[in-house]
């Protein structure tokens, strides 16, 4: 039999037995199931991005049982910190992006998490465009006639975005300040409900992913009037860059990326950077994505991507400041 002061002593004796097992070297992962956490919920392209990877990051770790972990809500900072205060045992994974670790921590006056410190991180993932939309019997079919009509109709203009702090949201906030319109900005819990929203008409425009909107544009029920980088993506051939559309100010993009709770153990990140890294090395893996609209670009390195992130975020605070962008 065992006693009371047995059985409260198990848990703790048995996360001390895993992180000496991680911190000595042994193998890893040892039979339990790694969650990669996704801000968004089924629909768009984290989720995309989380579900294309799993499976081959999953024989890349030897079998591993990989599972996504939906956990929307304020702009991903739900799932980012549930990631920060997880075990630093590699078993718990954030796929998140430039809204997390450098927009987030400029647009909210307090976060739940340090961007840095309260990391570990791996490797980026891949670019993330976005695509500015209407639905295809609005008959608008460029930005200028967008511009033409929100100035007949000031102020009765909204746009849908996957959720505050987006990278859909700065742009919405930038196209507002360059068109010199009032537009709205209507904040969803992820790509598939803001798309709904636009498709159903209670939203006059999209800013979405790729992954959310070119299935709906090569359907032909929205109409693509441009991406939000000044230059076209060699992935997304058919929408023109915001300079071909006629506002070459708007040039907003970012970037996907995977991180861990800090102070994980170098050879678990190690084995995590070289399984990601493989896996976006794939042909199966880059046509999948360029399908959907994005480019695959693994860092070099975890300590190269980690200086990334650091550099990224004072570029996407002056983002935020110049988009006149807010979170409530």
């Amino acid at each position: 039999m065992l006693n009371r002061r047995t059985l409260l002593a198990a848990p703790l004796a048995l996360a001390t037995s895993r992180h000496a097992m991680a911190q000595s070297g042994a193998p890893w992962p040892m039979g339990r199931p790694i969650r990669l956490v996704v801000g968004f919920p089924p629909g768009g392209s984290g989720d995309f991005l989380a579900r294309t990877l799993s499976e081959p990051l999953a024989r890349e770790l030897g079998g591993a049982t990989i599972i996504v972990d939906n956990r929307p809500g304020a702009g991903s900072n739900i799932a980012a910190e549930h990631v920060a205060r997880s075990e630093a045992d590699g078993y718990t994974i954030l796929l998140g992006g430039n809204f997390t670790h450098a927009v987030n921590p400029a647009m909210y006056r307090r976060l739940p998490f340090d961007p840095i410190n309260d990391f570990t991180p791996i490797s980026r993932v891949s670019d993330l465009p976005l695509i500015i939309a209407v639905r295809a019997d609005s008959g608008i079919n460029n930005l200028a006639d967008l511009a033409t009509r929100m100035g007949a109709q000031p102020g009765r203009w909204n746009y849908a975005t996957p959720g505050i702090g987006t990278p859909s949201h700065l742009v919405g906030a930038k196209l507002a300040k360059v068109t010199g319109q009032d537009i709205t900005h209507v904040p969803f819990r992820g790509g598939a409900p803001s798309l709904q929203a636009v498709l159903a008409g209670d939203v006059q425009i999209l800013v979405g992913t790729p992954p959310v909107a070119l299935p709906q544009i090569r359907a032909g029920t929205l109409k693509a009037l441009s991406l939000s980088t000044r230059l076209p993506s060699p992935v997304i051939p058919d929408v023109p860059g915001s300079e071909a559309a006629g506002l070459p100010a708007l040039d907003i993009t970012g970037w996907w990326g995977v991180w861990t709770a800090a102070r994980l153990p170098n050879p678990i990140r190690d084995r995590l950077f070289s399984a990601f890294r493989a896996v976006l090395s794939q042909q199966a893996v880059q046509a999948r994505f360029a399908q959907e609209g994005l480019q695959a670009l693994p860092s070099e390195s975890p300590e190269e991507f980690g200086r990334f992130v650091q550099a990224e975020m004072p570029i996407w605070a002056e983002i935020v400041k110049d988009a006149g962008a807010t979170a409530e």
